[in-house]
């Protein structure tokens, strides 16, 4: 991802730490505890999060980490350079309205780097039915492995009609096919997808 980011997005350095503090960029991580946040949780410039029912939407949990919910952020419109969601969102219960708060926060031309397990052959494999208020497993459940929860459950697997959901938002959508494999979180065949807000 961090390589997406430098070449599609900064352009100015070799690596993430090289980004200067006083650089103009606003960044926003949906997760916590990872690379980027050791190498930049310290500076102005990022922001990151995790979700917690234990904490108010919205809520500094510590510095610089906030209690936030991607179906539901509490962001302001056009907030952020950067949105960065690492396997998040084949777990997101809404992942269209989950997206379209992503494009809500983004500046105009700015970017969404995100890793989503993805096959390319066929459409999204659902394995959850979201419509109503309770979840309906329509194929055997699928979990990843998830440093806060234990497991987290999958309710798809993303397909080609990614393209035409990011699209239908807002987004322009380019790829980086070299995958990401996790063997020991259960993560296969996840891509970075770089997604210009337009």
């Amino acid at each position: 991802m961090a390589k997406i980011i430098i070449h599609e997005v900064i352009k100015t350095v070799s690596t993430i730490a090289e980004i200067p503090q006083t650089q103009a960029l606003s960044i926003y991580n949906a997760d916590i505890d990872d690379a980027f946040y050791q190498v930049l949780h310290q500076r102005n410039l990022y922001i990151c999060s995790t979700f917690s029912p234990e904490f108010k939407p919205g809520s500094e949990m510590r510095p610089r980490v906030f209690c936030q919910d991607l179906e539901n952020l509490t962001f302001a419109d056009e907030t952020f350079d950067i949105v960065i969601t690492e396997d998040i969102f084949e777990h997101v219960r809404n992942h269209q309205q989950g997206f379209k708060e992503v494009h809500r926060i983004l500046k105009p031309g700015s970017y969404h780097i995100f890793t989503v397990p993805c096959n390319f052959d066929r459409e999204t494999i659902v394995r959850v039915d979201t419509s109503g208020k309770e979840d309906i497993h329509l194929l055997p459940p699928e979990y990843h492995g998830d440093k806060i929860r234990g497991k987290i459950l999958a309710y798809r697997t993303f397909g080609i009609d990614i393209f035409d959901l990011l699209k239908n938002i807002g987004f322009v959508t380019k790829i980086d096919f070299s995958n990401y494999l996790d063997r020991k979180n259960g993560i296969f065949d996840s891509y970075v997808f770089c997604s210009k807000k337009v």
